[in-house]
């Protein structure tokens, strides 16, 4: 099998990247141009590894051949990754997170991806609120208001609100007499 060598790498693009060695007997005369780039290379590894990176990043023939690569690849990945659970609109995502609100009326919601709950439940609010926006097609980042005013209620969020619309963050002590009173009142 034939292997080219990489230290040609600079005879390829027309630059000659080892310095001329000075010989040091009469033997290193008869030396071939590649024999006496191979000696340089072991001699100056370091130096030859630098040369080598940076010949390539300024290659054009690199660049092309990598953008290529990543266009034959682009779908493939992509195809890949949907049929992850991880990466797609399941209770799964990797960025899912474990929300608990209560709406204005009063009622708890629990569920896990605040995204999938928001797209199907669209009548628990305002069409004005679900209306969604694309992010410079990039359908993975969709947004309406109806989402990113509930993201808002999570504490430690940075942006946090304390309410959103009459929506509000459902703390444990909360859910607690939310369940009494509605006990309660259907003993009444």
């Amino acid at each position: 099998m034939n292997t080219i060598d990489l230290g040609l790498i600079g005879f390829v693009y027309g630059k000659n990247i080892a310095p001329a060695v000075e010989p040091t007997a009469p033997e290193t005369d008869s030396l071939s141009p590649i024999e006496r780039l191979r000696r340089w290379r072991d001699a100056n590894q370091a130096e030859f590894r630098a040369r080598r990176v940076e010949g390539m990043k300024k290659s054009s023939a690199v660049r092309e051949n990598l953008l290529r690569l990543h266009r034959e690849k682009k779908a493939e990945w992509r195809a890949s990754a949907l049929r992850n659970p991880k990466l797609r609109a399941t209770d799964q995502h990797i960025a899912a997170k474990e929300w608990t609100v209560l709406s204005p009326i009063g009622v708890k919601h629990t569920f896990r991806n605040l995204k999938k709950w928001v797209r199907e439940n669209p009548d628990l609010f305002e069409p004005s609120d679900v209306e969604w926006k694309s992010n410079n097609g990039r359908p993975n980042q969709d947004w309406c208001r109806a989402f990113q005013g509930i993201a808002r209620l999570r504490p430690g969020n940075s942006k946090f609100l304390p309410e959103w619309q009459g929506w509000r963050w459902c703390y444990e002590a909360e859910a607690v007499s939310q369940v009494e009173n509605v006990t309660l009142s259907q003993a009444a």
